[in-house]
């Protein structure tokens, strides 16, 4: 049933009480014999049931708050186990996952050294050992993004002056089979 169906009908009990109260007290002025007594003791008791029921209407109109909790209960041991296991294989792959990884910072740390060798032409073993001083003994992450941005730099170059080769090669191509042409032509 409705919260609001349920205090408008105690409202309405509480205004009966009322009204029957003073039809009461108005009956002992007239001509009525009345028990004295006996109404000043239902007096009292519909005093106190209204007192209830203003105790419940104030109850019923405060706002309801219905909080959730979560509670975790491991009931058997089995299920200890298997949370200290789970907890086990995920810190074993992640270190797994950084331990392997590592070896391609290697990698890349040695292509762009290989790269940087290749943009120079050649590397005496002082070159090297500075190279490896840099790269691994003391680390210079400046000096590193800086001869990494000379490599692109170099291998763009490169790369342009491959494709105008290539395309002055075609043109060269192109040029001599329309020499050719021309001479099949000249003949006719």
């Amino acid at each position: 049933m409705n919260s609001n169906a349920i205090l408008e009908m105690l409202i309405e009990q509480k205004e009966l009480i009322k009204s029957l109260d003073k039809k009461i007290s108005t009956s002992n002025t007239s001509s009525q014999q009345v028990d004295v007594e006996r109404v000043e003791h239902l007096a009292s008791q519909m005093q106190t049931s209204i007192t209830k029921i203003d105790g419940v209407v104030e109850h019923a109109r405060q706002p309801i708050v219905k909080q959730h909790k979560l509670t975790i209960d491991i009931v058997s041991k089995s299920i200890i186990f298997i949370f200290i296991g789970m907890v086990v294989i995920i810190s074993a792959l992640s270190s797994g996952l950084y331990l392997a990884q590592q070896p391609n910072y290697d990698r890349i740390d040695n292509d762009l050294k290989y790269r940087y060798i290749k943009m120079k032409g050649s590397a005496s073993p002082k070159q090297i050992e500075e190279l490896e001083d840099i790269f691994e003994l003391n680390r210079d992450k400046t000096k590193i993004r800086q001869m990494l941005k000379d490599v692109k730099w170099y291998e763009e170059i490169i790369h342009k002056r491959a494709i105008a080769q290539e395309q002055a090669r075609l043109k060269e191509l192109e040029l001599k089979l329309l020499h050719e042409e021309s001479k099949v032509l000249r003949q006719k």
